[in-house]
């Protein structure tokens, strides 16, 4: 029963203690509020909007959420960070700017912006702000005008500076090229045509088939550079015995200028074809020709050039030299 009786004494003492130490009230410890650089703008100009907020320490309030405008027509370039502007025992002071621009004229209004605390919906707004926006003022007296002029900027050495390097290069490449072309006037012509050796043709071809033979290319595995050789020497040789450019031709073309010209015919067109086609096929196509083949291709190239050297007319003067050499190679 006593225990009963204090009951009602705790409870009275609890509500004292409530009266006697009232709790904070949230509407008095929050600021919230909007300030504007100024409140005229010309149109198209950039103005400060800043938002501040004066809080306990430890709560949480979010700013206002702003996206890209704040109405219609006052659109919203940029919103910074929140900083932290001091704080003061309890409470501590943030703030955040959002940079604003308008492209009309006339008064416009910069609502309420919401800060909303976490726990619970309890929103803190800040006042509405008044912006004017004047447009650029024109002299309607003066009629339509022309644009100004370009306003001559003074030209500095470094801006000149590449186009003097550009024009130095340029010179120099000119002065080089023309003293090559001069060189080149007075340089004297190659002669493009085969040098014709001292001997006559089928001398000098002779000579080189036998060099040819005594290297044994063929014997020692070196095919290709053997048909090589032979077939430049029958080709120089037709150059300079017919004066058909065969150094540059290919077979088909060689034979058919034989054709053209009817320079020689029957067996000795056609054992020249069959050696120069052999050559073509170890040349260019890795063909590989057996022993009898080798010699077959130096028989050929013997026959042409004894077939085809230049016979002796009895009726007309000789020299003792080309008719020594003629005899040598009859022997």
């Amino acid at each position: 029963m006593k225990a009963l009786c204090r009951w009602p004494n705790r409870i009275a003492s609890f509500v004292v203690l409530v009266l006697l130490f009232p709790l904070p009230s949230i509407g008095q410890t929050v600021k919230a509020d909007a300030l504007l650089d100024t409140s005229r703008m010309l149109i198209g100009d950039q103005v400060n909007l800043w938002l501040t907020l004066e809080q306990p320490v430890g709560w949480n309030i979010r700013f206002p959420v702003v996206v890209d405008s704040l109405d219609q027509k006052i659109e919203v370039l940029s919103v910074s960070p929140i900083d932290t502007m001091d704080q003061n025992g309890e409470l501590i002071n943030l703030r955040q700017r959002l940079l604003l621009t308008v492209f009309d004229t006339g008064l416009f209004v910069i609502p309420p912006l919401p800060f909303k605390l976490d726990e619970g919906d309890k929103l803190f707004t800040t006042r509405a702000l008044p912006l004017e926006v004047l447009g650029m003022p024109v002299d309607t007296t003066k009629g339509i005008v022309d644009i100004k002029p370009l306003y001559d900027m003074p030209v500095s050495f470094a801006e000149v500076l590449p186009f003097i390097l550009i024009g130095f290069l340029i010179a120099a490449i000119l002065f080089f090229y023309f003293r090559y072309l001069k060189k080149r006037r007075h340089k004297p012509l190659v002669n493009t045509e085969p040098e014709i050796p001292p001997i006559p043709a089928h001398i000098w071809a002779l000579e080189q088939l036998d060099n040819l033979i005594k290297e044994k290319l063929w014997q020692q595995k070196k095919v290709k550079l053997f048909y090589s050789r032979l077939t430049d020497i029958i080709r120089q040789y037709i150059e300079m015995r017919f004066k058909v450019p065969a150094m540059e031709q290919t077979t088909d073309e060689i034979l058919r200028a034989f054709d053209r010209n009817r320079l020689i015919n029957g067996i000795v067109k056609t054992e020249l074809k069959e050696l120069l086609e052999i050559a073509d096929l170890v040349k260019f196509a890795k063909w590989h020709p057996v022993t009898e083949e080798h010699e077959q291709a130096q028989q050929w190239a013997y026959d042409f050039i004894l077939r085809t050297k230049p016979s002796i007319d009895l009726r007309k003067p000789v020299d003792e030299n080309t008719l020594t050499e003629e005899k040598e190679v009859e022997k």
